[in-house]
């Protein structure tokens, strides 16, 4: 079995990553949340800084590039290429309706001709491998029964299919019959993508597809952070959980420290985790409450440290928040 780590926009960064596997090495792979395309030749470090080598300590990471058009793509693609990343994820998956609407991200299923121009471009004129992280489409699943026979056509490296519309955003259930199609008619590997919350939902999924050796987890691991590493090894103690999770957490207030600059975004931040990390706690609601009114940096490490050492754990987190993939 090989785990990816899904690209989360704002959670699954550089700094996630390196606290995650410090304590865990149930990660075979990340792609990183995307970069956006299309802002000229020049590669600034700061736009590639989730990629730069010193903030990546461990996990092996693609980078991954969203738009529309091969001419935007291209520097990038070159710059990290040359930077040492062979390998290149392309954003068709993204639901967000505001990038959506744009032709990006999962709105760009619905248009072939864009998407057989921007790939021909590429496998013709850059260096790096090609895969892609894709939806069924946006507003219809044959979308990408439109679509496949294209995308066969390249040599892609693989194809992550999380199988709902961008349209239901994370509304429903992941379309199984859709995924099984997908693996069937594409010549390019394919990897599973979409709500493993638990270890019976990963048992469900791998005795549907017992042939399929590649899957992704994206939010399920910021609601439980145990849970890659139970489905890869087996059930953890609470008390051994109860034990590690201070541990990544002071790691990752460090990382997140040493990657944003200003107290009060690295406040931000952590509060943000909070709002997933608390579903692991009986109380969480007045846990995420408290934690949300804190109003300096050194009062939310007083306040968390407390609650860690306190706070009685669920049996299993509770899944209950949206969040953006």
């Amino acid at each position: 079995m090989i785990l990816y780590l899904a690209p989360l926009q704002g959670y699954t960064e550089a700094y996630f990553r390196n606290a995650y596997s410090k304590y865990f090495d149930s990660f075979d792979h990340a792609i990183a949340p995307f970069i956006s395309s299309g802002r000229g030749d020049t590669i600034k470090p700061t736009r590639i800084r989730d990629l730069l080598h010193e903030n990546n300590h461990k996990m092996p990471v693609d980078p991954q590039i969203i738009g529309k058009y091969a001419p935007e793509f291209i520097p990038l693609a070159r710059h990290l290429y040359d930077y040492g990343y062979k390998t290149l994820n392309i954003n068709m998956g993204c639901p967000i309706v505001s990038i959506a609407q744009k032709m990006r991200g999962s709105g760009l299923i619905a248009y072939p001709e864009v998407i057989e121009m921007l790939l021909e471009k590429l496998f013709s004129e850059v260096q790096n491998e090609i895969s892609i992280k894709i939806r069924l489409g946006f507003y219809e699943k044959d979308e990408i029964k439109s679509l496949m026979p294209l995308l066969n056509k390249f040599p892609l490296k693989e194809l992550i299919v999380h199988p709902r519309l961008g349209s239901h955003m994370y509304q429903g259930t992941p379309d199984l019959d859709a995924f099984e199609w997908c693996v069937k008619k594409s010549k390019a590997p394919v990897v599973y993508s979409g709500d493993i919350f638990s270890v019976e939902a990963m048992e469900v999924l791998r005795a549907h597809f017992p042939k399929q050796e590649k899957w992704m987890i994206g939010r399920g691991v910021i609601y439980d952070l145990f849970l890659p590493w139970e489905i890869k090894h087996g059930p953890m103690k609470k008390t051994d959980k109860q034990e590690l999770f201070p541990l990544f957490h002071q790691a990752l207030l460090e990382e997140v420290m040493n990657y944003r600059s200003r107290s009060r975004n690295q406040l931000n931040k952590m509060k943000e985790y909070w709002g997933y990390f608390s579903r692991q706690f009986e109380n969480y609601q007045e846990i995420h409450f408290k934690l949300t009114r804190t109003e300096t940096l050194d009062e939310f490490v007083e306040l968390s440290g407390k609650l860690m050492k306190t706070e009685p754990w669920r049996n299993r987190p509770i899944i209950d928040r949206p969040m953006s993939e």
